[in-house]
C-alpha cells in the first residue's frame, strides 16, 4: 500500500481556500442536513473514504 500525500504541507494555500469555501457553504443558509448529504454524495462520486 502506498503512502498518502500530506496535502496540507504540499500546498497550504489550497487548504486555506478549501476551508474558506466550507465556511461560505456553512453560512449560505442551507440546512446542515442538506450540506451533509451533498458532502457524502461528493465523496461517493470521488471515491474517497470520507
Amino acid at each position: 500500500m502506498s503512502r498518502r500525500m500530506t496535502w496540507t504541507h504540499v500546498d497550504p494555500e489550497a487548504l486555506a481556500s478549501m476551508l474558506a469555501f466550507q465556511r461560505y457553504v456553512n453560512d449560505s443558509g442551507l440546512e446542515p442536513s442538506l450540506i451533509q448529504i451533498i458532502d457524502v454524495r461528493a465523496s461517493q462520486i470521488n471515491g474517497c473514504a470520507y
